[in-house]
């Protein structure tokens, strides 16, 4: 499976798309639900800043950080690369079903799918 951040990464990503503001690495750290050091949380923060996820603000001698985007245009973004990688490796074929074989397994996974399809049925109607 593709991982686009580790998951430690992610859940810092998480706290930061669900504040309002941008927040300090300490900030970061008091709402993190696990005992990562204030250095780690920090270089995360600085990883994410240098890889172009997050931006950063001077705020008096340290920097407060937010996302680049906001947690729909980053799945947006991010999942059209693996669907369409997904596609142009292994033909359409064999993507879609074995998305499907996924999706078959979760009862709510499988609503929205089917809430999905209305919807582009009504489009291809119109």
């Amino acid at each position: 499976m593709l991982k686009l951040t580790g998951d430690s990464e992610q859940k810092v990503i998480n706290i930061l798309w669900e504040s309002k503001l941008p927040l300090k690495p300490s900030e970061v750290q008091s709402r993190l639900d696990s005992d990562l050091a204030y250095n780690t949380v920090l270089t995360m923060m600085q990883r994410l800043y240098k890889k172009g996820v997050l931006k950063r603000y001077k705020v008096g001698n340290a920097f407060a950080y937010d996302t680049i985007e906001t947690k729909e245009e980053s799945a947006n973004n991010n999942l059209k690369k693996v669907y369409s990688g997904l596609i142009n490796s292994y033909g359409p074929n064999l993507a879609i079903a074995k998305f499907l074989e996924s999706v078959e397994t979760n009862k709510e996974s499988r609503e929205i799918l089917k809430r999905f399809l209305a919807e582009m049925n009504k489009v291809d109607e119109k």
